[in-house]
């Protein structure tokens, strides 16, 4: 038995052997769940030392199973699957990856970009069905000289808007808590009044975090707001946007298309309204994927383990309070 035990909730790769490999500089058990219910499986690891966390949802019930965990390295971006309060309360660290498959999501927004103006895939769909009519594209856009606006100006935001200024595109932001430096940097022009932001650029592309503030920040009096002409792009979370409400912006002309590779449901149970919609492109959260980007997740993941062991705390730690607390 090593030092520490870590403990596994679940995983979509075949093996083990990058955690364990990594894991064993510091002589801990690496142990994955023998699967079940979220509370079965939070349950069999009750008594480990640190959580790598990819599906399970880690609410205020789950994480009461967790009586001696220090730390919970989510294996992904987003964190909205953790209660944070929760998690605090319990003195366990959470961190997570939020610097994996960046560049993977930064193109596959801009895919979506391409493919919701261009409409290749329709197009393509056409003539294999013995079509050869490009008007069925119409209306087709220049990108050169639109404004691209990042909600958003993170890692991904700032990746994805260098991609768009590549093709000649005016890059906008709104995200009020990235320095102003950044923003020169990157040049992207900085709006500090969200409202002004999204009724001025003609794309609207989404790269925040899903918390309480930015839950449902899509609804009817935003996409009311925006360009008549203008298309939204959400690669970040699903319920960032208030599906019916976009259902009928898209119905209605209040605005010209969206292309999203996230859902408020994912698997969808059934179809989803929104497929049933005009002008819509919808990919299965298919953004992060690459041959390169799971090792990525896996190695950088059990790195936070070992560096919290080592140093006190992970490198990405999120709610710095515990650590206030532990003085």
């Amino acid at each position: 038995m090593g030092k520490f035990k870590v403990f596994m909730t679940d995983k979509t790769w075949p093996d083990l052997e990058i955690e364990k490999r990594i894991l064993s500089s510091i002589d801990a058990e690496l142990v994955l769940s023998k699967g079940g219910t979220p509370e079965e499986i939070c349950q069999e690891g009750r008594d480990c030392d640190a959580l790598m966390v990819l599906f399970t949802p880690m609410n205020r019930k789950n994480l009461e199973f967790f009586s001696k965990c220090k730390v919970l390295i989510r294996m992904g971006i987003g964190i909205n699957t953790v209660d944070m309060e929760a998690a605090t309360e319990k003195s366990i660290m959470v961190a997570n990856v939020p610097d994996y498959c960046q560049d993977e999501v930064a193109d596959h927004t801009i895919a979506l970009l391409l493919e919701i103006t261009r409409k290749v895939g329709l197009l393509d769909n056409q003539v294999k069905s013995g079509g050869w009519n490009m008007d069925i594209a119409n209306p087709v856009p220049r990108l050169q000289g639109k404004v691209f606006g990042l909600f958003g100006c993170g890692g991904i935001g700032i990746r994805t808007g260098r991609r768009a200024a590549s093709f000649g595109m005016k890059v906008a932001g709104y995200d009020p808590f990235l320095p102003d430096d950044i923003f020169l940097k990157e040049e992207i022009k900085k709006y500090t009044n969200f409202e002004e932001f999204i009724s001025e650029v003609d794309v609207l592309s989404l790269h925040v975090p899903l918390t309480s503030e930015t839950h449902g920040v899509i609804d009817n009096k935003t996409l009311n707001i925006m360009k008549t002409d203008a298309y939204l792009i959400n690669s970040s979370r699903g319920p960032l946007i208030n599906e019916d409400a976009l259902f009928e912006a898209l119905e209605n002309g209040t605005i010209a298309g969206a292309a999203l590779d996230v859902l408020c449901e994912e698997p969808p149970k059934n179809l989803p309204r929104l497929a049933k919609a005009k002008n819509i492109v919808i990919t299965p959260h298919a953004a992060w994927n690459s041959i390169e980007a799971i090792p990525e997740l896996r190695v950088k993941a059990a790195e936070e383990v070992v560096r919290t062991f080592l140093e006190g705390k992970p490198k990405n730690l999120i709610n710095r309070e515990v650590l206030a607390a532990s003085y």
